[in-house]
């Protein structure tokens, strides 16, 4: 089983967070649906280590989680920068400096990521 580092498992749960949540926003739900996040899985086994439990959470409360960042944070969440190439999110924000385009989409990771976790202890509906 391979090992990863905190970000890159932030990075996945966001990603199948919004996943699921476009489903919504599409119309192959209902955007009152649950949504259920598991730990992270990878060919049916999960990652050793793994911190995040499984949760409940409805897409308009994602939406909502969205909303709370600011817009620079906004931006790089709904546009899926942490996932594409760096260069185009500098591109598209006219960056010049690559340590400035890591710095705030490491920053918008985490702050969505803290945003999610704050979420699931508040609301204690696990999957």
């Amino acid at each position: 089983m391979k090992a990863i580092g905190p970000y890159h498992y932030k990075v996945w749960i966001i990603g199948e967070v919004l996943d699921r949540y476009e489903n919504c926003k599409n119309g192959v739900l209902k955007p009152s649906t649950k949504l259920l996040l598991y730990p992270c899985k990878e060919k049916g086994k999960l990652f050793r280590g793994a911190y995040f439990e499984g949760a409940v959470i409805y897409a308009v409360d994602i939406e909502n989680l969205i909303n709370r960042l600011e817009p620079p944070l906004r931006d790089i969440i709904v546009n899926r920068y942490f996932e594409g190439d760096i260069k185009t999110f500098m591109e598209d924000f006219n960056i010049k400096s690559k340590k400035e385009a890591r710095r705030l989409i490491v920053r918008a990771v985490n702050k969505f990521f803290n945003e999610l976790e704050k979420y699931k202890r508040a609301n204690k509906r696990t999957a």
